[in-house]
Parts: structure tokens; C-alpha cells; sequence
């Protein structure tokens, strides 16, 4: 405080207790709040969920996951077999050579052939629009396979050229064409181009009906007497993959239309193709991201369906070590985890939790993101089934991945054990004793915000409960030092609130318990020792009133002072306890 500060009166300081060190006292604006009474945070704050985290997952998901893809092909100029197959024939016919060479009476995948070694190129565009709606077979497979080659073209696409050429109708009316697969696949492949496009280009598709026609197409097997699902024929197999990636790519566009596919009821179709697909297939992958972006995000599918795909994800984990499926089976736990207590104890009943375990220590680092986020989740609930996780050996695999290389995922890992702490005497017990309380306050002196701030919410989670013993073991930590370490950063005001409240549980145990021969309170002498004392002070002066309350009531509450009228003038006056 500025020592030439002039004074109205000889009560306008608070003195603190110990270092004789004047305080502030709140001006007449802020002496008017007082009225507000404090809330303290319920237990639904204390053991947080993701809503704060979904949104930047969903904004990022289009980066990083693919939310929407588009089907290039193995070479989108040469392909000679279905989307499975790697086409070892170079490019060799041109338009004009690939219309001469059809012969009357050609079988029509013989024509194919050619036509999947020509090149086309954009300035053909006028040419696929003539040929498409012939009454020749010949001619609508040459304009389907070309559009095709077009469209899944890297660069520019034209794909608003097919809308505004109102070429929609008569793709989708050739979807029928089940006498000629391969232009029944040719043009799915169309729609799921046109399908990784814009918000625009996919509510065109959605406008003209094609999601129930996509889902219709996803039945086109054969069950067979032992349960297991077969194809007539290759191409419907390759069909229900296209319809599947089409799916998914309208999915991955916006929560309104995935809610519509939903509502359509593609779920459960879509966990039976997974069921009964190959391992490792390209027909497993594509399945199990449609599944993904099906369950991410809001609306989730019904408890029911939930239920019915989560033994199924599990199996497929089980049998599928394809690195995609492996990092979209695991979003996918992780997002039915996120569904609430009910969904979280049917997915432990099922054993989901040995999948988790098993990828909590791979190489990639894709795979064990979701899994800390699953487990995050299931720790979000009632302590039954946080002594479930526990129990089930996983503290020494999270206590690890605190030192992992990887800050975002030190960070979820985190988040994790902050709800952890927020569990049981038990539990928080077990936490101070394997050591992963102690790493935590280390983790407040790293130079990343994101992990300060989880671990912090982990120390003040610890103190909640303010039994004596667990504040204690933390204080000897130095608990209350990292607390007030990281109000110290650009803290945001909720974060703010939660160390404030850590700090004053540590108060108010110290107050009950450990008071020192000199009446002192030895925890608000580690408080102002450490600087927690002026940052709280200054917080006094906070514009949010949650963060302005908390801080006028630690400090009246544990650093009161004994006011002294004094004769004089303010300079002469004295500060006395």
C-alpha cells in the first residue's frame, strides 16, 4: 500500500494478523454486495462433465477426425474393381477412344473396364449430362462412372455444378438400377462425394429424400441359419459401403441432420453390418466411423439403441486392431459414456472397461485420448461406480499419462482424477498415498495453463469434503501454495471460484484444528506466507460477484483484525492486532 495514501478515517484498514500488513478495505461499492450471501458449489459442479469440452471437440473433429470424408479412391483415375480393390492398370483410353470401343453386345463390365482406365477431365461435364439420362445402358454407365471421377477429384469438384444441372433427381432415380450394380455403386459413390461437400450441397441431397434411401440399402443381405449376414453378390456389399459412407458424411455435417438419420432409425442396421463384418475390412472402418459421428454430440440415440450397440462395439474392439477402427471404437465408448449414470453402468456390466484399460498405455496417442475421456466420464457419476474404476487397476496406468509428452493429454488425465478427487475419504486417500496427489500440485508449476487449471481443480476438489486428515496430508504437500499459484495466472472466474473455495476448506479445517500456541490459525499463516493473501486481497476488487463474495468472507472470516481508535492524525496512527 502506497505509504503518501491519504485517509478518511482511522478504521479504513483490515490488519493482517502476522506480517503487520495492511489491507484494503472494500470502498462503499463493494461494501453494498455484502448482502449477496455466498453459494457453495454443488456436487454436480464438483464432478464435472464435458458440456465446456464438447463444443471445441466437435469444432475440431472435422480437422483432426474426419467428421466428413470423401471417397478419392485408391486412384480416382483408374480403378478397376470396387473401392477394396488397388487398380494396377495405368490410364490408357481417352473420351473419344473409350465411345469407340463399345461394341453391340459387349458385356457391360468388359465396357467397364475401359471406362475405369480413361481419363476425364471437367471440360467432359456437358458430355456426362447428355449421356446420363440415355436409355442406354452403355452411355449412363459412361456418365455415372465420369461424374464419378470428377467428383472425387481433390481439388474443386463440381459439385454445385451437378446441383445447379438438377442432376440429382436422375442419380437418385438410378440408385434403382439393381439389374447393373456397378452403376448402382457408381452413383452412390456420386452421392457420397456430393454428400463431403458444403452445408449447401448436403442439404440438396437431404431435400431430395435420400437418407431413408441410404438406409433402405443398408438391409441388402442375406442372413444366413447360423445368424451371420451375407452378401448376393460383391457389389452389394460395396453398395451398403457406399451407403454407409454417404450416412456418415451427412452425420458429420450437422447435429439437425444426423437427428434425422437417427429418426430414421439407422442405428441398429448399422451395429449389425459391424457385427457381422470382416475384421479389419474397409467395410468394419467405414461402419464404425458412421457409428462414431451417429453418436457424437447431442441428441445422443435412445437408451435402447445405446444398450443394443455397446456389447457390439466391444466385440469389434475385440477383433479389430486396424488402427482407424481402433481410434472410432474408442471416440465411440466415449461418447456413449457422456449419456449419463444409466449408460455408464451398463457399459461397465458389459466389461467395456478391459478394452479401455488394455489402450490406456499404445503408441498412438489418437487411441488413448478417448479412452482418458471414457474413463473421465464414467468417474462423473455416483462413487459406486468411480470404486468400480478404481478397483478395476486403473490409478497406476492415469498416474503415468501424467507425465506423458503429450500436454493435451496430461490435461484430460487431469480432468480425470479431479473427479476422482471429488469421490470418497477412501478414495481421495488412495490418491494422496499412490503419489498422484503430489504430481498434481507439481503439475501447477508447469508454463500450460490448461493442465494448472485441471490440477488445480483436482487440489480444491481434494479439500471439499474437509476432513482433517485429507486437508492435512494436502497442506503438507503444499496444496495451498499451488492453489494460490494458479489464481496467480489468467485464471477464468469459474476455475477462480474452485481455488478460492480449496483454499478456504483449508482454512476452515485449520481453523478447527490446527491452531499454533499463539491462537494463530497455521494455515492462514502458509495463505499469507505463500502470497495467497494479496492475490485473494486483490480479488476483493473482482467485477464477478460469486469471486468478490468468496474473497471478502476468507478474508473477514480468517485474517481479521482488532480495530484501534487513534488520536491523531491518520499519518500518526498506528496498526495494531
Amino acid at each position: 500500500m502506497e505509504e503518501n495514501k491519504t485517509h478518511q478515517d482511522n478504521k479504513l484498514f483490515h490488519f493482517d494478523k502476522n506480517s503487520k500488513k495492511a489491507s484494503l478495505k472494500p470502498d462503499s461499492r463493494i461494501q453494498n454486495r455484502r448482502n449477496h450471501l455466498f453459494k457453495h458449489q454443488d456436487a454436480d459442479d464438483i464432478k464435472r462433465n464435458r458440456d465446456e469440452h464438447n463444443v471445441a471437440l466437435r469444432k475440431e473433429a472435422k480437422n483432426k477426425k474426419f467428421a466428413k470424408r470423401r471417397n478419392y479412391g485408391a486412384n480416382t483415375q483408374s480403378d478397376v474393381g470396387t473401392t477394396n480393390s488397388t487398380p494396377v492398370e495405368k490410364i490408357e483410353y481417352t473420351i473419344e477412344q473409350a465411345q469407340s470401343l463399345w461394341e453391340e453386345g459387349m458385356d457391360i463390365m468388359d465396357y467397364f473396364k475401359i471406362l475405369a482406365n480413361t481419363k476425364f477431365e471437367l471440360s467432359h461435364f456437358l458430355l456426362i449430362l447428355e449421356f446420363i439420362g440415355s436409355n442406354e445402358d452403355p452411355k449412363v454407365l459412361f456418365a455415372v462412372v465420369g461424374l464419378r471421377k470428377l467428383l472425387s477429384l481433390i481439388d474443386n469438384p463440381p459439385i454445385q455444378n451437378v446441383i445447379d444441372a438438377n442432376l440429382l433427381p436422375q442419380l437418385i432415380s438410378l440408385i434403382g438400377r439393381s439389374d447393373i450394380p456397378r452403376i448402382q455403386f457408381e452413383v452412390l459413390w456420386c452421392l457420397t462425394n456430393i454428400a463431403s461437400g458444403k452445408a449447401e450441397h448436403v442439404q440438396a441431397l437431404i431435400d431430395k429424400g435420400t437418407i431413408p434411401i441410404f438406409i433402405s440399402l443398408l438391409g441388402t443381405t442375406h442372413r444366413n441359419e447360423d445368424g451371420t449376414e451375407t452378401y448376393h453378390n460383391p457389389y452389394q456389399q460395396n453398395i451398403v459401403e457406399q451407403s454407409i459412407w454417404a450416412l456418415g458424411n451427412i452425420a458429420g455435417e450437422d447435429t439437425y441432420y444426423k437427428a434425422m438419420i437417427l429418426k430414421e432409425g439407422a442405428l441398429k442396421p448399422l451395429a449389425n453390418i459391424l457385427q457381422n463384418a470382416e475384421p479389419n475390412s474397409m467395410l468394419a472402418r467405414n461402419c464404425m466411423w458412421c457409428i462414431t459421428n451417429l453418436l457424437r454430440g447431442k441428441p445422443l440415440p435412445s437408451f435402447e439403441e445405446l444398450i443394443y450397440i455397446i456389447p457390439i462395439i466391444k466385440e469389434c474392439l475385440k477383433m479389430n486392431d486396424r488402427k482407424e477402427i481402433v481410434i472410432d471404437g474408442m471416440w465411440a465408448i466415449s461418447y456413449i459414456s457422456d449419456a449419463g449414470e444409466q449408460a455408464v453402468i451398463r457399459m461397465i456390466e458389459c466389461g467395456i472397461l478391459n478394452p479401455l484399460m488394455a489402450h490406456l498405455q499404445h503408441s498412438n496417442n489418437n487411441i488413448i485420448m478417448p479412452c482418458v475421456r471414457a474413463l473421465g466420464n464414467f468417474v462423473t457419476g455416483e462413487d459406486t461406480e468411480t470404486q468400480t474404476v478404481i478397483d478395476a487397476g486403473v490409478l497406476p496406468y492415469l498416474h503415468a499419462l501424467l507425465s506423458h509428452q503429450d500436454n493435451a493429454i496430461v490435461k484430460e488425465t487431469c480432468w480425470t482424477l479431479s473427479n476422482i478427487c471429488a469421490g470418497t475419504i477412501n478414495q481421495i486417500s488412495v490418491l494422496i498415498e499412490t503419489g498422484i496427489i503430489d504430481k498434481m500440485i507439481e503439475l501447477t508449476s508447469t508454463d500450460v495453463y490448461e493442465i494448472q487449471r485441471e490440477a488445480g481443480w483436482s487440489i480444491s476438489n481434494a479439500t471439499a469434503l474437509r476432513d482433517t486428515d485429507i486437508v492435512a496430508e494436502i497442506v503438507k504437500r503444499k496444496g495451498i501454495e499451488a492453489m494460490s499459484h494458479v489464481l496467480t495466472t489468467k485464471v477464468d472466474i469459474k476455475t477462480a471460484v474452485v481455488l478460492l473455495e480449496g483454499i478456504r476448506n483449508c482454512l476452515e479445517v485449520g481453523q478447527q484444528s490446527f491452531i499454533n500456541e499463539q491462537g494463530d490459525n497455521e494455515f492462514a499463516l502458509i495463505v499469507e506466507q505463500c502470497g495467497g493473501l494479496d492475490t485473494i486481497e486483490q480479488m476483493q476488487e473482482h467485477e464477478n460477484q460469486q469471486i468478490y463474495e468468496i474473497a471478502v468472507e476468507i478474508i473477514e472470516s480468517y485474517f481479521q483484525v482488532e480495530e484501534v481508535d487513534l488520536d491523531g492524525d491518520a499519518d500518526d496512527m498506528l496498526l495494531q492486532f
